[in-house]
């Protein structure tokens, strides 16, 4: 049967999601601890490839299995091999051909920044730092420049193996919690490093370094601009829709 299970993690510790041989992932954990609750060799499909320091807050994968645990038991029985940076939250069985990355129809993601000249002991695995003086009605204004349908090429590090590179920004908007700027973008899809990218471009804005002009010539000729990707500790996946 196949299960649709929910986790969440706090990326720190981890080499990114993917399994690699020789370095503590995500992935590898996860199957681990399944194996090991199922007694059967579990691989599990992810939904998104999130890079090393990413954390995620609802992060669905899928695999097969033909264990005899009822499958809404199964993220309460893994928890017990799961290590304290990943959680799962919920399991369900779902219908044959269901793949956590193939069948999504979106993904949400936000991007924490701190507003603080000096760097912060507690939130520097969890946000990035940004001066205080940085404009967000700049950000703001900027960021609409995203929204619809886009050829995104020019927002992607080398590396994505994504062919379709047009991508439809759903919604895009900033919001503030005390000291933090809270950057949330839902899209049809993501390609590599492009969340990360659009939140370091629109840094690069609010500490007025890019203007809208030059945001747009990116959008328009899907040229790589010169903003650097924004660090991976203030990227959270949020959401993957079905």
């Amino acid at each position: 049967m196949t299960i649709k299970l929910l986790i969440e993690y706090d990326g720190t510790a981890f080499s990114g999601w993917q399994r690699q041989p020789h370095a503590r992932t995500v992935q590898g954990d996860l199957e681990r601890a399944l194996s090991d609750l199922l007694m059967e060799d579990i691989k599990v499909n992810g939904s998104s490839r999130t890079d090393s320091g990413v954390h995620a807050r609802e992060y669905p994968v899928s695999f097969q299995t033909n264990g005899r645990i009822p499958p809404e038991r199964i993220a309460l029985a893994v928890n017990a091999k799961l290590p304290d940076d990943i959680r799962a939250l919920s399991s369900v069985e779902m219908p044959e051909g269901f793949h956590a990355r193939y069948s999504s129809d979106g993904k949400t993601y936000s991007y924490r920044m701190l507003r603080r000249n000096l760097p912060s002991a507690i939130y520097r695995n969890y946000a990035c730092m940004v001066e205080e003086s940085i404009d967000l009605e700049k950000m703001t204004s900027a960021a609409e420049l995203f929204r619809g349908s886009h050829d995104f090429r020019g927002f992607m590090s080398t590396g994505s193996s994504d062919m379709n590179t047009v991508k439809e920004i759903r919604d895009i908007s900033l919001s503030e919690e005390g000291n933090f700027i809270i950057l949330t973008v839902t899209a049809s899809g993501f390609l590599y490093n492009m969340a990360r990218i659009i939140a370091g471009t629109l840094i690069d804005a609010g500490m007025g370094k890019m203007d809208e002009a030059e945001i747009a010539r990116i959008i328009g000729s899907g040229i790589r601009g010169r903003s650097k990707p924004a660090p991976s500790c203030g990227l959270y996946l949020e959401k993957v829709y079905y």
